[in-house]
């Protein structure tokens, strides 16, 4: 295999994921063709797609998926798209827990001051925007929560650093 085709298949691999896929998984399936800079075929490729329909997009450059291009999101806005309008609670909540991760549920209602439902931790983990990180070593061993894959990939972030900093929401909301 020739790095023409490695370059394909990377592509191709991509593209049929139904998940963004790991650069490890890339990585383990391209070995079994050859050694290849995977990095840079991953660097040609988003090169390649750079100007076109869709575009390649990774989350922390670990996970690589395609995706429409931002400027013809509004051209393909679909009339029938669901909405799924989230509570209050789920919204703070979600806040919560993507600027003070990994955090648990008490720790959350401390900040939000009033209680978590189970059903807004459940409307959160339906929608893949929040996952279970593990245990403290603390009395009683309580979950801690941090945002999931989905939650950088539908507010199209690369990195959970790519959130606004809270001095910005700030001064936007006043």
């Amino acid at each position: 295999m020739d790095e023409k085709q490695a370059k394909n298949l990377v592509e191709a691999l991509i593209f049929s994921a139904e998940e963004p896929l790991s650069i490890e998984s890339i990585r383990k399936i391209l070995s079994s063709y050859g050694k290849f800079n995977l990095e840079k075929l991953i660097d040609g490729l988003e090169n390649d797609y750079k100007s076109r329909g869709i575009n390649l997009h990774s989350i922390e450059k670990k996970n690589y998926y395609f995706r429409t291009s931002e400027d013809l999101g509004v051209f393909l806005n679909i009339q029938t798209k669901k909405t799924r309008n989230l509570s209050q609670a789920a919204m703070e909540t979600l806040a919560i827990i993507s600027y003070h991760q990994p955090v648990t549920r008490a720790e959350i209602e401390k900040i939000r001051g009033k209680p978590v439902f189970r059903g807004t931790l459940d409307n959160l983990l339906s929608l893949k925007w929040i996952k279970p990180a593990g245990r403290r070593e603390t009395p009683g061993r309580p979950v801690t929560w941090v945002t999931d894959l989905e939650f950088l990939k539908h507010f199209g972030l690369s990195s959970i650093k790519d959130l606004p900093k809270v001095d910005e929401l700030e001064s936007i909301i006043m």
